[in-house]
């Protein structure tokens, strides 16, 4: 069986009064803020999607070599 393993982008969370916003943690602390979400879960979830699709997207691109 074959393993792989893939270091995934990290994203930051900013709670504004009561929305939260998410952004890919940036080097040059300039982040792309998306959102705003209403609760943390629908943050956290919004960044689950985009992990998933990250990971698809390389595991597709290494399967096929």
């Amino acid at each position: 069986m074959q393993e792989h393993a893939y270091a995934l982008k990290s994203w930051t969370i900013k709670k504004r009064g009561d929305r939260f916003y998410i952004a890919s943690t940036a080097q040059s602390r300039r982040h792309k803020w998306r959102g705003p979400y209403t609760n943390l879960k629908r943050a956290t979830t919004a960044i689950a999607r985009k992990l998933e699709w990250e990971f698809a997207r390389r595991h597709n691109r290494t399967v096929r070599r």
